[in-house]
């Protein structure tokens, strides 16, 4: 399924309100955890929903100005999404609550994908770049606290205030979220880092040269405090985005051979003077040793083939679902904590058996076939882009694919995520600079 481009002039000013709105969504994607612990604990519950009236607003407002945003994706994931909250009310678990609490993933986040694209022009894009090195910064003291504080301090003090919100780590250290609620919205938040951080260390377009050396050392000092192996695996296929990308000219190869060499002095001097850094490149590999000793092989092992066997295993498993389920929104967190009053995994852990057990064959197989679809059209059509327009767009993609295709979009922070970069990377596939593009199938 191809994207076909259809452009049309306006004025900046035309979509000023709706950026704003999609910059809220954005904000609150970094910080909503941050609202959740440590600001306003008490509302931690009603907070993770914080995004759907901006996104609500965000489809009103496109809608009001005859943004073409409804093209097939749309549609199919609103077909599948009705027809499976029809099936809940009428034969399934029937609460109404935990049904649109499911419900609401599809209609009304994944329309905001293509707004994105829509109204984001490059420069918008980049400016989402540049601010999230300056936010890289920040988080990496954050995560530095967290990561040396006992989880008894206040800056590891779980949603809603109780508790804690590191996760079981190694060495006694705990792997540190952030100002998100769990690691995982970390590990995605450094991810998305990566992309610009290499992007501008690789392209011409303007961004502090202070900025871009300081955001760089802060992304390579976080990873191994992360004490996640799904983060540093995560930045590596961006790497590998933006290797394929980059590498279309011998002036490139050297630029970007020089660039590698120039990171790994960088580590190499962290490594030897900086205690803390040590500290975590031993804490992170302890933890992958652990690991590989449980899972009986190494680092690459352990994370690609879980990663595999978490794509193709619900698939197969597909077939041993119901042709159609009432299950909708069973398969969150949120939605087990409102028919059980506990949190749990009542259909699946994995996102594809997440939607196969609570949509069945037809329907919640066709949203993955319609969200594999998407990220392989955004791919696609991010690698034929000319040399010169493809760097930004594919190393968006090595984001945003793994996002989009099987990410645990019961998660809130994690659907953020994908929404983000998904719209970012359909923004940046632009033909002229100030030419906003309606995509259509």
């Amino acid at each position: 399924m191809d994207l076909a481009i259809e452009q049309v002039e306006v004025q900046e000013s035309d979509y000023k309100y709706i950026k704003i709105a999609i910059w809220m969504y954005f904000l609150l994607w970094i910080f909503e955890g941050a609202l959740r612990k440590w600001i306003l604990p008490s509302l931690a519950t009603p907070l993770l929903v914080v995004r759907d009236p901006i996104a609500i607003y965000i489809i009103g407002r496109a809608l009001y100005q005859g943004i073409k945003f409804v093209n097939s994706y749309v549609i199919f994931g609103l077909i599948f999404t009705l027809f499976g909250l029809a099936l809940t009310f009428t034969f399934g678990h029937e609460n109404i609550f935990v049904g649109i609490y499911g419900a609401r993933i599809m209609l009304l986040h994944f329309p905001v994908i293509f707004i994105i694209g829509q109204v984001f022009t490059k420069e918008d894009v980049l400016k989402i770049g540049r601010f999230l090195l300056v936010i890289n910064i920040l988080m990496t003291i954050i995560v530095y606290f967290q990561f040396t504080s006992p989880q008894s301090a206040f800056i590891n003090v779980g949603i809603g205030g109780e508790g804690s919100a590191g996760f079981s780590g190694a060495m006694g250290y705990s792997r540190p979220p952030g100002t998100f609620s769990f690691i995982s919205g970390l590990s995605i938040f450094y991810t998305a880092v990566s992309v610009f951080v290499f992007y501008f260390w690789l392209s011409k377009d303007r961004c502090s040269k202070i900025l871009l050396y300081a955001s760089t050392i802060s992304l390579i000092i976080a990873l191994p405090l992360t004490i996640s192996r799904g983060a540093v695996v995560a930045v590596a296929i961006v790497g590998l985005f933006a290797i394929i990308a980059s590498v279309t000219t011998g002036k490139m190869l050297f630029k970007l051979i020089i660039i590698i060499a120039v990171l790994s002095l960088v580590f190499i001097f962290l490594q030897k003077y900086s205690s803390i850094f040590s500290l975590g490149t031993e804490v992170f590999m302890d933890r992958v040793d652990t690991v590989n000793k449980v899972n009986g092989g190494g680092l690459k092992d352990s994370i690609l083939l879980r990663a595999l066997n978490e794509f193709l295993g619900p698939l197969s498993d597909l077939f041993d679902q119901p042709m159609f389920a009432g299950n909708l929104g069973m398969g969150t967190n949120a939605g087990a904590q409102m028919m059980t009053g506990k949190t749990s995994f009542l259909v699946s852990e994995t996102e594809f058996g997440r939607l196969g057990g609570e949509q069945g064959i037809i329907f919640g197989g066709g949203l993955m076939v319609l969200r594999i679809v998407l990220a392989l059209s955004m791919a696609i059509t991010a690698f034929r882009l000319p040399h010169e327009k493809k760097l930004l767009p594919f190393i968006l993609c090595g984001a945003a694919c793994i996002a989009i295709s099987q990410g645990q979009w019961a998660q809130p922070s994690i659907l953020g995520y994908a929404v983000i970069m998904a719209g970012l990377v359909i923004a940046s596939i632009k033909k002229e600079e100030n030419t906003f593009q309606k995509e259509v199938l």
